[in-house]
């Protein structure tokens, strides 16, 4: 019996239903998982770096190789996982849903979390830094107060001799914030 998908099809417009939440995707072939998966979800969302390579030329890759975020309900989300391994349908892109280890349940990831990676993946050329300030050291645990980045929890953490708030995003990645004013930041114990 072939799977099918609960209460849309593809090409339908529809609302984004109350019970969706953002699920992170793992597959090979993430620009065409995108295009793929769209019509099914009720966001898509990849995140993507201009990278500039020899000469004047830059290209767009995906930001976290191999994953993408798709916002849909929890039943919808494992039909299409199951139809994107079936090679009778128009989903022939396979991937796989994060899962919590302990009980292999599917593993929602917060909006918070898909904001940040939707600020930290716009095209500003900004980058994550803290100036050297004595107060705060490696393994810190802090708190964003101000900007845009206001309410986002982290450690400081040294990378490439500078400091940084690193935010991790459970289970899929770990993000280094932009440059962030010690002023806007506070300790948390």
């Amino acid at each position: 019996m072939q799977p099918t998908l609960p209460t849309l099809q593809a090409g339908q417009n529809t609302t984004v239903d109350p019970e969706s939440h953002w699920y992170a995707i793992r597959t090979n072939q993430v620009l065409r998982a995108e295009q793929v998966l769209a019509p099914y979800c009720d966001s898509v969302f990849l995140p993507k770096e201009t990278v500039r390579t020899t000469g004047r030329k830059s290209r767009v890759r995906p930001a976290i190789p191999r994953v993408l975020f798709i916002r849909t309900t929890p039943d919808r989300a494992l039909a299409l996982e199951r139809l994107g391994r079936d090679i009778a349908t128009d989903i022939t892109t396979p991937f796989w849903i994060y899962r919590y280890p302990a009980d292999n349940r599917i593993q929602p990831i917060p909006q918070t979390s898909i904001d940040l990676l939707r600020l930290l993946t716009a095209d500003d050329d900004t980058r994550c830094e803290i100036f050297t300030d004595r107060t705060f050291s490696p393994r810190d645990h802090v708190r964003v107060t101000g900007g845009i980045f206001n309410g986002y929890q982290g450690y400081v953490r040294r990378v490439r001799r500078n400091l940084h708030v690193i935010v991790e995003i459970e289970g899929i990645c770990t993000v280094m914030l932009p440059y962030i004013h010690p002023a806007l930041l506070e300790k948390i114990d």
